[in-house]
């Protein structure tokens, strides 16, 4: 059976996923500790979903 390509049925461009990153800043010095590992993390959540999700006609998030 002859399978057809992924295409954007849709006007314009796809749904995105938007990954904001949030560290509590009230306590002193804790933002700037916590900055390095929050921004790595948010990053292999990106790469995570960009990796397992698709949208539903097959595309990649």
């Amino acid at each position: 059976m002859k399978m057809n390509p992924p295409t954007n049925p849709l006007i314009g461009d796809m749904p995105k996923i938007g990954i904001r990153p949030t560290i509590d800043g009230r306590l002193g010095g804790v933002r700037e500790s916590l900055e390095a590992q929050t921004m790595t993390m948010a990053r292999n959540v990106a790469a995570f979903l960009s990796d397992n999700l698709r949208h539903y006609n097959g595309l990649p998030v």
